[in-house]
């Protein structure tokens, strides 16, 4: 995406790049399910989107998130991505997130919980 456009820019771009995942990706920011968790004193960040049936963790870098869909269709080269990797791409262009503060000590053990998750 090119850098010297404006925030309405982008995000027509990427609702025009990704039609079939935008509507989706756009309602779940405006929801409010996208959650930015910065860990003190390290300034690690890891974003998490409230999904229907649990969270699911989306390493932004990586284009990762731990949802079926990016499992099963991403990996597979269906899809581009999921829609709450979108949704992340959209909340952080957009400002519309939640900002959730947490001791390292809290890292690991909120890690865990949110990578076990995907195995239920």
């Amino acid at each position: 995406m090119e850098e010297n456009l404006s925030i309405d820019d982008k995000i027509r771009e990427l609702a025009k790049r990704y039609t079939s995942l935008f509507e989706e990706a756009y309602h779940t920011v405006r929801s409010g399910r996208v959650k930015k968790y910065i860990f003190t004193p390290s300034r690690r960040i890891l974003w998490i989107v409230v999904g229907r049936q649990r969270d699911y963790l989306i390493l932004q870098k990586a284009n990762f998130c731990t949802c079926d869909d990016f499992f099963f269709r991403v990996l597979d080269h269906a899809k581009p991505m999921c829609y709450h990797i979108l949704a992340v791409k959209i909340a952080e262009l957009t400002n519309r997130y939640e900002t959730v503060e947490e001791s390292d000590s809290w890292y690991k053990r909120l890690l865990s919980e949110w990578l076990s998750s995907r195995k239920e």
